[in-house]
């Protein structure tokens, strides 16, 4: 065989055994050194879960919840795209029932102002009334938002006492009574600064602005937590009976008084007319 092929083939074989070895190299480094990938950031989203059941009307304290971390992917599940952020202020108040573990969003929440607040700070069934009651004995400042008072009347069949300016000419008839008892103040005229300042709930219920004729000082309106079926009859006393309120008491008997309590001598003369009686007048 020539001597030159034999060169040829050998220098082929020695080629592809190189490139062989060399693959098999390279093989061997892929192998031992995986291709480095970069890691994606978590995100995380701030939460609050009730840790006991909260109550429509109540205020939240950050005793009664608990703060989760979400992940975003998580959050997003839940329709949460940002960290909730809560009121706790004592005047914003839950608007709906939240049962216990469940998650709590502002959206849950109504501050003063808002719609339905009213409604929030009003129990149960009960009513708000605002009352127009004689300032004459109303002490400043001694009666405030969230205390009891008792409502009394003085009526007289003769004269409409609605009018706190009337003059009482004629005195048959004339009785003072207890009208209701136990009844809850909301708010007291236009301003509350002491109340706010003194008492959490006061804040809540000093939002409550009655609107009152400021040209007559001698009636300040008062609105009241009544129960609905009283509303006839405190919308039939305010325009026929002069009214005051006092703090609620105590009575060893329910108030009641007439002219004769007061007047020791009052008496009325009777003029008997046949089978009539016409009263002529009375003596005091």
């Amino acid at each position: 065989m020539n001597s030159k092929i034999i060169f040829v083939i050998a220098f082929l074989a020695v080629l592809t055994g190189l490139y062989g070895m060399a693959d098999t190299l390279l093989s061997t480094t892929d192998t031992a050194s995986p291709p480095v990938t970069e890691e994606k950031e978590i995100k995380y989203i701030t939460v609050w879960r009730a840790t006991s059941a909260l109550a429509r009307g109540q205020t939240l304290s950050p005793s009664s919840l608990t703060r989760e971390q979400l992940t975003e992917e998580a959050a997003l599940s839940l329709g949460i795209n940002s960290d909730v952020t809560l009121n706790f202020e004592p005047t914003t108040l839950m608007n709906m029932d939240v049962k216990q573990g469940a998650l709590v969003f502002p959206e849950l929440q109504t501050s003063p102002g808002q719609a339905g607040y009213l409604n929030l700070i009003t129990r149960g069934d009960m009513t708000l009334y605002p009352l127009t009651i004689a300032s004459k004995n109303l002490i400043d400042n001694y009666i405030q938002p969230g205390d009891y008072i008792d409502i009394m009347a003085v009526s007289s069949p003769r004269t409409n006492l609605s009018n706190t300016t009337s003059t009482l000419e004629n005195f048959e008839g004339v009785r003072a009574s207890l009208l209701m008892r136990r009844i809850r103040v909301m708010s007291v005229g236009q301003s509350n600064t002491l109340a706010e300042k003194a008492d959490q709930r006061a804040t809540i219920t000093s939002t409550i602005r009655p609107k009152v004729n400021i040209s007559n000082e001698n009636e300040s309106t008062v609105v009241i937590e009544v129960n609905p079926d009283d509303l006839a009859k405190l919308s039939l006393a305010q325009r026929t009976m002069y009214i005051e309120i006092y703090r609620s008491q105590h009575y060893r008997q329910t108030p009641d008084a007439d002219v004769s309590d007061v007047i020791k001598n009052y008496t009325g003369i009777v003029e008997l007319r046949g089978a009539g009686r016409d009263r002529l007048g009375e003596v005091f």
